[in-house]
């Protein structure tokens, strides 16, 4: 019986420890994420022997460990990683620059790289390069829609040869088809220490315009997202970033170190040999070993102020040659005292035609003071904050202008703030046209609520003349003075209301950004439309939350939603026409939020689009209507980011449309 006792005790003490196990291993199961990998940025993340590895494998790899997550990579090209992304096939995608039209479709993590732009040339070319650039036709290799890319594209006398990743620069060098490349400095001295490379080419030059390397991860993701700019904060403070980093760029280092030593051997050896010198000339004569010292100590100073000479000078020549004489913008750079060191010819037209703009701050010029002020300034040099795109209003001798510009940090080789760099254009021109035919949409837009709502008037104006009529007769009658009492107020409210919405839509307020509710928008704009929603046999379906709090225009919103619903309505009266449907189709309205983001979408069952027409949706004059303007959208779309808000399509041909506008959450 004691046997048996032990025998039970034992194989319990079995059960419970496997249990224990078990669930230990089920809590500790890590989360896997798929990333997709472009693996020709060689040593940053590239293929060897099958295998991807570099820099930016390990960083991630290094996150994983510390998050228990593990990362799967794959290789892809980077079209085809958006496309994964998109899709939902891929959760990740490692390596990528910023490019502001792909900021929709996903976000961006901290940088995981800041690096500089260099250009390579062949040692037998290097000559001709500085000599003639500017002046003669060089054919450049670069990186499809890289910031480098962008810059020479407004430059003269300037041939592509464009590839879509770092690596095939080289095969470019290789194969001479072009007679230099621009691209990253720390791949290129990676590069340039292959056989391949070696002791070929040389690196002419490199300027201080940043470059920095990202992770691309889904907005619905926003755990994820979180968790790594935690994580790479960390392992930049921790020091364990800078440590990966040399392990992967310390064969470069280490090739600058020989270098530098083989240099300085030499300048010893002619130091000593000139000690040697100068030590017999003075066992010889003090007078002449005085005289020749202080004839040195002239030459060095001499040197060292040309040296500095030479090297503004050519820094000047390039900037200008490079980026800004050849910019159809005006350019001007000042220094972090608010002085202007440089404006290039457009911007000396526009501010100050005598060039006599050195020495003088900001302040001097209205338009650059009214961008750069209220703490812009401040913003752009402590914090190293750009400002892409933005728009100013002014009044310039009692006219409206308006200037659309960019202001980015100055960065010197030790990414060290210097100044700001801006960038600006007049659009006064493009505004005026652009209002003017947002205008006549919104008056194609009225003609079609009027012609709905004109029906909706008559029936409570009916009822209303009807009572009036009976009132001499039946003004004793105590019912018909209840009826009279209840009915005629609701029918002159419904009329009221009509009008007050009809009214707000066709003189909104004057812009403001205020807190707003969608849902309040949604409902005025379908008090609008309801007539033609019920005129063409349109079945609503609204699904929407009762408080959807944002900031933004009302005024603006409001006319966006009810460009998408006559479009809408468009689209099934289209698909009726075609198909020659006569069922009950119809338009779904569902607004609710995620995370911290509120979603707007706007689902009809009309004609849809094709792959086609939906790449081209959103481009200014495109449309498949065959009375359509091509503008509708285009300016939907401009409205919805003007409002911090960001709207999205999809649509399968003869099936559906659904358009979904997002914005931020406020409390």
């Amino acid at each position: 019986m004691k046997k048996n006792i032990m025998i039970f005790i034992f194989f319990f003490y079995s059960i419970m420890v496997n249990a224990v196990s078990i669930e230990k291993e089920s809590n500790q199961k890590k989360e896997q994420y798929i990333v997709a990998v472009e693996g020709k940025q060689p040593p940053l993340q590239f293929i060897e022997n099958g295998e991807i590895k570099g820099f930016n494998i390990d960083l991630l790899n290094l996150i994983g460990e510390k998050c228990n997550i593990d990362f799967k990579f794959i290789q892809m090209d980077k079209n085809k990683s958006l496309e994964k992304l998109r899709k939902r096939e891929v959760d990740l995608i490692l390596g990528i620059r910023f490019e502001k039209e792909l900021e929709n479709k996903y976000r961006h993590t901290e940088s995981i790289g800041d690096y500089t732009i260099c250009i390579v040339a062949p040692k037998n070319k290097i000559n001709k390069l500085k000599e003639g650039f500017g002046n003669s036709n060089f054919l450049v290799g670069v990186e499809k829609d890289s910031s480098e890319y962008n810059y020479l594209k407004t430059m003269k006398k300037i041939n592509f040869n464009i590839v879509f990743d770092q690596k095939s620069l080289y095969e470019l060098l290789k194969l001479n088809r072009a007679d230099f490349i621009i691209g990253v400095k720390e791949i290129a001295e990676y590069m340039l220490l292959t056989d391949e490379f070696k002791n070929k080419y040389e690196i002419v030059n490199s300027y201080t315009a940043p470059v920095s390397y990202y992770i691309g991860v889904p907005y619905i993701n926003e755990k994820l997202i979180k968790t790594l700019n935690e994580e790479i904060k960390n392992l930049k403070i921790t020091g364990e970033y800078e440590k990966l980093f040399f392990k992967w760029n310390k064969e470069a280092e280490l090739e600058r170190e020989k270098e530098m030593l083989k240099k300085l051997k030499t300048i010893s050896i002619v130091a000593g040999f000139l000690v040697l010198i100068l030590l017999v000339i003075s066992f010889l004569n003090l007078q002449l070993k005085k005289a020749v010292k202080e004839r040195t100590s002239e030459l060095r100073k001499s040197n060292e102020e040309l040296e500095k000479k030479i090297i503004e000078i050519r820094n000047n020549n390039e900037l200008n040659s490079i980026i800004c004489e050849s910019s159809p913008r005006c350019i001007t750079i000042l220094d972090r005292f608010r002085r202007i060191t440089f404006m290039n010819k457009n911007a000396i037209n526009l501010f100050c035609p005598k060039g006599d703009f050195k020495g003088k701050t900001y302040y001097n010029y209205p338009i650059i003071e009214k961008i750069l002020g209220n703490g812009i300034f401040e913003e752009t040099v402590f914090k190293n904050k750009a400002h892409i795109t933005k728009e100013i209003k002014v009044l310039n001798n009692e006219k409206e202008e308006y200037y659309r510009y960019t202001l980015y940090p100055l960065l010197d080789y030790q990414k060290n703030n210097i100044g700001v760099f801006l960038t600006m254009e007049e659009f006064t021109e493009e505004k005026r046209y652009k209002d003017k035919i947002m205008r006549k949409e919104k008056d194609a837009a009225i003609t079609t609520i009027i012609a709905g709502i004109a029906h909706e008037i008559r029936n409570p104006m009916t009822a209303i003349k009807t009572y009036i009529e009976l009132l001499p007769i039946k003004k004793d009658n105590e019912k018909f003075r209840e009826q009279i009492v209840t009915i005629v107020p609701k029918e002159v409210e419904r009329v009221n209301k009509l009008i007050e919405n009809l009214i707000d839509y066709v003189r909104p307020k004057q812009n403001l950004i205020n807190t707003i509710n969608i849902y309040e928008i949604i409902n005025s704009s379908i008090i609008l439309l309801k007539p033609t929603l019920d005129k063409n046999k349109i079945k609503l379906e609204l699904n929407i939350l009762d408080k959807l709090i944002t900031k933004g225009d009302a005024g603006q919103l409001k006319q966006v939603i009810i460009n998408l619903l006559l479009n809408a309505i468009d689209a099934i009266k289209e698909k009726r026409e075609k198909l020659k449907l006569e069922e009950e189709l119809k338009i779904k309205i569902n607004g609710y939020i995620a995370e911290n983001y509120i979603v707007l979408e706007i689902l009809d069952e009309g004609i849809g689009m094709t792959e086609e027409e939906l790449k081209n949706i959103f481009e200014v004059f495109y449309t498949t209507k065959s009375k359509g303007t091509g503008l509708g959208l285009s300016l939907s779309k401009q409205l919805i980011e003007k409002n911090n808000g960001q709207l999205y399509v999809e649509s399968k041909k003869e099936k559906y449309s659904k358009f979904t506008i997002i914005f931020e959450v406020i409390n």
